[in-house]
């Protein structure tokens, strides 16, 4: 259905009363964003959720037009990125959703109603949030599918990026951004336009104003209603453009304005720690079972084939057989699904939180990353001097975070000004027939 028709419905029931009272409106479109449309109820939940973070981190609250812009500027990216997820069939059904909803709660200590109670004592609706981690899941796949792919890392990287002393850099740095952006295929007019304005926040700065206040109100970042927070980053994972700046900056000292593709940024250092010390590491023996879902096996199948093998594994039967039958990953499969020794950061966030669960000998229950349905088992760990070749994996690491977030960047502002978005005031009326604001980007 065309997203005028629909709006043309939604008037309609908003209009639904008995034929002598006034006409009560329900519902509105805010946004019309290519075929779809945003809700203002979808507006009202997004900025509540919002401005609960916001007071969360105790950030002094802009001005409520500016936090409305801010926030729904968030959900016509989240959209022009969901709705790409679904011409790619990229879907989160409800049991893979709970599964996920379970593993945060998990992580929390917390069974998933306390979670769900959790919640709603901050005054935030459950099925909200519930439907904004479906969203995040569903994104994080289409840009592993449509992104993270093209991230690639050579020997050749590897070995420029271990010459350079500074990205040998240990240290783990807490900065803050703010992003003035720049359109794709900018103008020297655009760009010029942008660097002066990131001038005169440079200036509002070094008077005295608040860094996490202005981020909120002026950053085209998709952290600004963190107040620019990118929290924790090692010195070798931040963005190349950060990376020079910040082992220079004291604690609380802002950049001067610093220029990238994306636009003008500023940083602030909020905090640093480690660096310089004698390194070692701990580096786990594991072996995974990957099930992933296929033209003959569905999402809901795959689960299901997981728990079976489990079941199996609790009755004795040998992971690595299993494994040597059932797993779809090519490159531990014919091993037994051995992953050999490997330091912490190598593999998927989700699956490096699930063997750091697990003792020596201990067994998984089914989860799931974006890669698919695993079940891990730990072997051995053991602690040993930083050696060159984890130092060589970690600089891949951190190269391919690198070139996954320069790529994701230009990938989501492409994706933005290709979109078709129309704003729509209280009465309907069209604001902008067409925007090409650009996708903001960290």
């Amino acid at each position: 259905m065309r997203a005028t028709a629909f709006a043309a419905l939604v008037l309609a029931a908003a209009l639904v009363a008995p034929a002598q009272a006034a006409p009560v409106l329900i519902d509105r479109i805010v946004a019309v964003v290519n075929d779809g449309i945003i809700l203002q109820s979808e507006l009202d939940r997004a900025i509540g959720i919002s401005t609960s973070q916001l007071r969360e981190r105790g950030i002094a609250m802009p001005p409520e037009a500016v936090l409305r812009a801010q926030v729904l500027d968030r959900l016509i990216n989240t959209r022009v990125q969901t709705q790409k997820a679904q011409e790619a069939g990229i879907r989160i059904d409800d049991r893979e959703l709970n599964e996920v909803l379970a593993n945060i709660a998990q992580q929390n200590k917390m069974s998933l109603a306390q979670f769900a109670e959790a919640v709603r004592k901050d005054g935030l609706d459950f099925l909200a949030v519930r439907e904004q981690i479906r969203d995040e899941v569903v994104i994080a796949r289409v840009r592993q599918q449509e992104v993270d792919q093209r991230a690639v890392v050579t020997d050749q990287d590897v070995d420029l990026f271990l010459a350079n002393p500074a990205n040998l850099d240990d240290a783990e740095y807490r900065l803050s951004v703010i992003l003035v952006a720049v359109p794709e295929g900018a103008t020297p007019e655009q760009r010029e336009q942008a660097r002066q304005k990131a001038l005169g926040l440079k200036a509002r700065l070094d008077q005295g104003e608040d860094f996490a206040k202005i981020a909120a109100a002026e950053s085209d970042g998709q952290q600004a209603l963190q107040g620019g927070d990118l929290d924790w980053r090692r010195g070798t994972n931040l963005p190349s453009v950060f990376a020079t700046v910040a082992p220079k900056l004291n604690v609380n000292q802002v950049s001067d304005v610093l220029d990238s593709a994306a636009g003008y940024h500023l940083i602030k250092l909020t905090a640093k720690r480690g660096g310089g010390e004698a390194q070692t590491v701990v580096e786990t023996k594991s072996q995974h079972i990957l099930l992933q879902a296929n033209a003959i096996r569905d999402e809901e199948a795959t689960l299901a084939q997981a728990r079976e093998l489990e079941k199996r594994l609790k009755a004795g039967e040998s992971f690595e057989a299993l494994a040597k039958e059932f797993s779809d990953d090519p490159g531990s499969k014919n091993a037994g699904g051995d992953l050999g020794f490997q330091p912490p950061g190598i593999f998927a966030p989700e699956f490096q939180i699930r063997l750091d669960q697990l003792q020596p000998g201990e067994t998984s229950g089914p989860f799931t990353t974006q890669f698919g349905w695993h079940i891990a088992r730990v072997n051995e760990r053991r602690t040993r001097d930083t050696s060159a070749e984890s130092r060589r994996a970690k600089a891949r690491q951190a190269i391919g975070q690198r070139k996954s977030a320069e790529e994701y960047d230009t990938w989501l502002r492409r994706l933005r000004a290709e979109a078709y978005v129309e704003l729509r005031g209280a009465n309907g009326s069209v604001i902008e027939p067409e925007s090409t604001e650009p996708a903001k980007a960290s």
